[in-house]
């Protein structure tokens, strides 16, 4: 089989996918999403469009054009029998988070509640109903980037309004209280690979690893197993990085399904060779 990484040639997730390769023998090039095209009259014969299997590591930034562009392209290679992993249509239920949480409230799992909307009045509301203690974040964003909790009042007029004049969509949710920690569950097929338990740095709310937190394995129990199971499958990812946080009730939230899920952090802590695994899976499924 030859894979195709969909990425830059620089970072350390596609570098892990290139050795796992060459440890297994098997063949791997990279390449970039702003470098490709596609012809509908005759075979392009692009490196990308003679693999068996695409791994899709990165989106770069892109006009809306650019990015539909690219998804149509996946979506091309996926009706010519290639497979593109994570299949393009749970990237696109996975990016956008108001899809995902719909589809993994519609699939049973318990979620935060969350609210949506497109103006600074109508967010005001929500702020004031969620008990001015909110977390807002951006409607396509990862690692934790761009989220920001508000407690004050004149801060979330400020945020809502700065969002409604820019075009963008106000995604917000009332913040969970938590023990200081959340899990990451680690989906492959149908198969749970591992745990990772991350602690927000002291004095801090936010655990990503991304914005400082710290890893360490987690054992799961059957239930969580269950749950990361059910929430990959809810946005159809055949790859993912499942998000947990357990609220002061004592239950288990899923906060979000990632289709392209890192593992720098979670390799290490888990002794799991991810890469590998993922290129074993794509050979054999």
């Amino acid at each position: 089989m030859i894979f195709n990484i969909m990425g830059g040639k620089e970072g350390w997730h596609v570098k892990d996918l290139l050795r796992a390769a060459q440890s297994l023998g098997v063949k791997a090039h990279v390449t970039d999403f702003r470098l490709i095209s596609h012809s509908l009259a005759q075979p392009s014969k692009q490196a990308f469009e003679e693999a068996d299997c695409t791994i899709i590591r990165t989106m770069p930034p892109g006009s809306l054009e650019q990015v539909v562009f690219r998804m149509d392209v996946l979506h091309a290679l996926q009706r010519q029998g290639k497979k593109v992993l994570n299949p393009p249509r749970a990237l696109e239920s996975a990016v956008d988070k108001f899809l995902a949480s719909e589809l993994l409230q519609t699939h049973g799992l318990d979620i935060p509640h969350t609210f949506c909307c497109q103006d600074s009045d109508t967010a005001m509301e929500a702020f004031e109903r969620f008990g001015k203690d909110i977390v807002v974040k951006p409607l396509f964003g990862a690692e934790g980037r761009g989220i920001l909790r508000i407690e004050d009042e004149q801060l979330a007029w400020r945020v809502f309004r700065a969002i409604e004049k820019i075009g963008g969509v106000i995604y917000l949710q009332p913040y969970i209280k938590h023990p200081g920690w959340d899990l990451r569950i680690f989906i492959l097929g149908k198969k749970v690979l591992g745990g990772m338990k991350r602690t927000a740095p002291q004095g801090a709310w936010m655990t990503n690893v991304a914005q400082g937190g710290k890893g360490e394995s987690y054992k799961l129990n059957s239930n969580l197993e269950e749950i990361g199971i059910k929430a990959s499958n809810a946005v159809g990812a055949e790859i993912a990085g499942v998000d947990l946080i357990l609220d002061e009730n004592g239950k288990w939230l899923v906060l979000e399904v990632n289709a392209v899920p890192g593992w720098k952090a979670f390799a290490p802590v888990t002794e799991i060779d991810i890469a590998r695994e993922i290129l074993i899976y794509a050979n054999h499924s």
